[in-house]
C-alpha cells in the first residue's frame, strides 16, 4: 500500500522548521548586536573553539560571544533538517527546494565569515559583509516559508479546464511579470523599501564599527549642527539620511500594500506591521542619544531594523504569491495537487 505524501502546505514539521529558522536567525542577529555593543567580540579570541576549548570560560563576554556562535550552529542544524525534508518529501516543489538549499549554502558561508571576523581582529569591512549575508539568509528562509504556504497558480499546459487559476495572474512566464499592473506598482515600492531598509541597516552597523555610532550625541541634529563637523560625524549623518529615506519608503509601501484589492489577510497584517515596526525603530534610534547610547538601546536598534527588513521581505513575497494554498486547493483541486509533483509549474 502506497502512502501518499501530503502537499507541502500541510507538512507541519517542515513549516515549523522554516518558522523556527526565521525566528532563530533574527535572534542570532540580535545576539550579534549584543555582542557588538558590549564589546564581547573578543570574548573568544579563537574560532571555532573558545580559548582552545569547546565550551567557554565562566566569564561574561566569553559567554555572550559563545552564545552567539551556539545559536548560529543550532539554526544551521534546523536549516539542514528543513533542507533534507524538502528534498526527500517535496523535491517536486522546486521553488521551496532551491530556496532552502541556497539558505543552507549561504549560512555555511556566514559561519565561515564569522570565524574570519574573529581571526582578523574584527575588521569593519568583513563584519559588514558578515551582517549583510546573515540578512540575506533571513530573506531566503522567509521566502521559503511563504512559498510553502502561498502560491500563484496559473493554467497548467495540457490540463483540464477545471484546473484552478488565480484571477490576478497575467500568465507571464516571468514571476514579476505575472503580477497585475496595480499590484506590480505596490510590489516595486515594497521591493525598493526593502532594499533601502537593508542599506540603512548595513550603513548603521558600519558607522558603529568605524566608531562613528556615538559621535552625534543629540537627535535629530548632530550636536546641534546641521553640517557635520568631522569625518566620523559625516558617516553618522549619512546613515541618518539613508534611514530617513528608508522610513518614508517603508511607510508608503506598507500603505500601498494594505490598500491593494484581492490580497491575503497575512499581507494586510504585514503591511500594518511595517508601520508599527518602523515607528518603534524610530523611537529606538532616538533612544540611543537620549540614553547616552545605552547597550539595550543600541542592541534593540539593530534588532528592530532586522524585524523591519523581515517584514518588508514578507510583504514582497506575499504580493508575489497572494493565494493561500489551504484556501485554493480544496475538494477536487486538493486531490489534483497531490497528483501534480509539488509546485513545479507554479512559481
Amino acid at each position: 500500500m502506497t502512502v501518499s505524501t501530503p502537499p507541502i502546505w500541510r507538512d507541519r514539521p517542515l513549516l515549523v522548521l522554516l518558522a523556527v529558522a526565521v525566528v532563530g536567525l533574527v535572534l542570532q542577529i540580535t545576539l550579534g548586536g549584543v555582542v557588538r555593543v558590549t564589546g564581547s567580540g573578543d570574548g573568544c579570541p579563537d574560532w571555532p573553539q573558545c580559548f582552545g576549548r569547546w565550551y567557554p570560560p565562566f566569564e561574561y563576554h566569553a559567554i555572550l560571544e559563545y552564545s552567539h556562535r551556539s545559536v548560529g550552529s543550532l539554526v544551521g542544524l534546523v536549516i539542514v533538517a528543513a533542507t533534507v525534508r524538502v528534498w526527500i518529501k517535496h523535491r517536486g516543489d522546486r521553488v521551496v527546494a532551491w530556496l532552502v538549499t541556497a539558505c543552507l549554502a549561504l549560512i555555511a558561508v556566514v559561519g565561515g565569515l564569522g570565524g574570519a571576523v574573529v581571526l582578523n581582529e574584527l575588521d569593519p569591512a568583513i563584519r559588514t559583509v558578515h551582517l549583510m549575508l546573515a540578512q540575506i539568509v533571513v530573506l531566503l528562509a522567509a521566502l521559503a516559508l511563504v512559498a510553502a504556504l502561498y502560491t500563484r497558480p496559473i493554467f497548467i499546459k495540457g490540463a483540464q479546464d477545471t484546473t484552478p487559476r488565480n484571477p490576478l495572474d497575467t500568465g507571464s512566464p516571468w514571476i514579476w511579470g505575472r503580477v497585475s499592473r496595480e499590484h506590480r506598482s505596490a510590489l516595486n515600492l515594497a521591493a525598493a523599501a526593502a532594499v533601502l531598509t537593508l542599506v540603512a541597516l548595513l550603513s548603521g552597523s558600519y558607522a558603529v564599527w568605524r566608531e562613528a555610532g556615538a559621535v552625534c550625541a543629540s537627535w535629530p541634529l548632530c550636536g546641534g549642527s546641521i553640517v557635520p563637523e568631522s569625518a566620523l560625524a559625516w558617516i553618522h549623518v549619512t546613515y541618518r539620511v539613508i534611514s530617513l529615506i528608508a522610513i518614508v519608503a517603508v511607510l508608503y509601501a506598507g500603505h500601498r500594500a494594505r490598500r491593494l484589492p484581492n490580497v491575503s489577510g497575512a499581507l494586510r497584517a504585514a503591511a500594518l506591521g511595517s508601520a508599527v515596526l518602523i515607528v518603534a525603530q524610530m523611537l529606538m534610534g532616538a533612544a540611543n542619544p537620549w540614553t547616552a547610547f545605552a547597550e539595550w538601546a543600541r542592541a534593540g536598534h539593530l534588532s528592530m531594523a532586522t524585524l523591519v527588513w523581515v517584514d518588508m521581505v514578507f510583504i514582497v513575497a506575499l504580493i508575489l504569491r497572494p493565494v493561500p494554498r489551504r484556501d485554493f486547493y480544496t475538494g477536487e483541486s486538493l486531490a489534483r495537487d497531490e497528483q501534480i509533483p509539488g509546485d513545479a509549474s507554479l512559481v
